[in-house]
């Protein structure tokens, strides 16, 4: 088996490539678009939907539940009028609406502690030991120290 050497995630960022560039191309256009729909939508429903696609001439839009995406089919002919009036918008002709529920962004307030076993503490401290990135061998050994009693 061979292994690729790794690369830090920056590295890949840095690299421009055509195909990173397509992609970066669709994330602003699903960012225009969502700024479209939540402007032209109702401010309750604005919320709880995202342009999630476009496929073709039409646009993916997705609902957290089933309850916001009934709603936001009367709004879809108002929706169509307002995305050909915006300049930089494909054609698009059709709305399909997808029940997709948002990730829940991580709380950092919450205080999620967790069970470390001395079993466990004294495997990951080994790995500290024998693990040549000052870094991660410094978390690893704090990580180490949260044995639960």
């Amino acid at each position: 088996m061979t292994s690729t050497p790794y690369k830090p995630p920056l590295n890949w960022l840095q690299h421009h490539s055509e195909r990173l560039d397509l992609l970066l191309g669709q994330v602003r256009l699903l960012r225009q678009i969502t700024d479209t729909l939540r402007k032209a939508l109702p401010e309750p429903l604005a919320q709880h939907c995202i342009a999630a696609n476009t496929d073709g001439d039409t646009l993916v839009v997705g609902c957290d539940t089933s309850v916001w995406a009934a709603k936001l089919r009367y709004h879809i002919p108002q929706l169509l009028e307002r995305l050909k009036d915006q300049a930089g918008h494909p054609a698009l002709c059709r709305i399909r609406i997808r029940i997709q529920p948002l990730i829940m962004e991580y709380s950092r307030t919450a205080n999620h502690r967790f069970h470390l076993s001395e079993h466990s503490a004294a495997v990951i401290s080994s790995i500290a030991d024998n693990t040549s990135y000052p870094e991660l061998k410094a978390a690893l050994q704090r990580l180490s120290k949260r044995i639960t009693t």
